[in-house]
């Protein structure tokens, strides 16, 4: 059994000097990025990013969208953070997880060496959205005797969404089935972990990957995050004889690296992005 301890003490922001100050430094830097998502710019002309546009595949939206995303979702945890003073379990792992899967979408497609390499990553992430978009409509369940017009409508228009992303891979010259084209997470984490901390370094190499998979399992409720943590933890034996786990949020070991995680991998994609939206003389 698993007690869950909603105000634990000894992990409190205020005991942990050292990672409060790291906190609060990030939480500047996040600040602004979000001022920065509230107040876009556009990309300039003949920079890179606007040339990388072509007609049916809009490069550089997916990648503001993903740091958008990332930004806000670190904004959130660390507010959540010093709101309610608790450091609570797997919350803030499942919320930092958003945080840096974004992040690290947006360092893909920004870090393609040739503007064929970004386009073909956009449009592959952007083939496997709207394929299960569909999935997702095909399946819903919908009460006997109601309309099903609503649901095919949506399911068509997305069927033409694919029509124009085909015609957009013919003219860069892939000739996969965009219905058919898979986007996978794992290896666009492996990939922009070799990229941003280089083959020589496979501690922070596999610590991203690390960051990645226990975002993962706490995000998906799996009890693999919490028996890991059991030596973490306090084991107390009720009066029934049964063993109770409590469970507690570590921003040392957890947390707090999950959101360093995630901001230098967003640091990352401000970077590539704040690169290729200008027009470079």
């Amino acid at each position: 059994m698993v007690k869950r301890k909603k105000k634990p003490t000894e992990q409190s922001l205020e005991q942990s000097t050292e990672w409060s100050r790291r906190l609060g430094r990030i939480s500047s830097v996040v600040a602004a990025w979000r001022e920065r998502a509230e107040n876009p710019v556009p990309v300039e002309d003949g920079s890179s990013l606007a040339v990388d546009a072509m007609d049916g595949l809009t490069v550089e939206s997916s990648i503001w969208y993903s740091m958008c995303i990332s930004s806000e979702h670190l904004d959130f945890a660390l507010d959540a953070m010093r709101a309610t003073g608790t450091m609570y379990p797997t919350a803030y792992m499942t919320v930092t997880r958003t945080a840096f899967v974004a992040a690290v979408n947006a360092v893909w497609l920004l870090a393609g060496k040739s503007r064929q390499e970004r386009r073909e990553r956009a449009l592959k992430l952007r083939a496997d959205e709207i394929r299960i978009q569909i999935v997702a409509l095909r399946e819903m369940t919908i009460p006997d005797g109601k309309p099903d017009a609503a649901r095919n409508e949506l399911i068509g228009q997305l069927r033409e969404r694919q029509t124009t992303l085909q015609e957009a891979a013919a003219l860069i010259g892939v000739d996969e089935d965009v219905t058919k084209m898979r986007f996978n997470q794992t290896k666009a984490i492996d990939w922009v972990a070799k990229h941003m901390h280089g083959l020589a370094d496979p501690l922070l190499i596999g610590a991203t990957q690390s960051i990645w998979r226990s975002g993962s399992a706490a995000a998906h409720a799996q009890m693999q995050f919490g028996i890991m943590r059991m030596s973490q933890n306090e084991v107390v034996t009720d009066v029934a004889g049964g063993r109770i786990m409590q469970l507690r949020g570590n921003l040392e070991t957890d947390v707090g690296p999950a959101i360093v995680g995630a901001t230098l991998t967003l640091n990352e994609a401000f970077r590539l992005y704040d690169l290729r939206r200008a027009k470079q003389i």
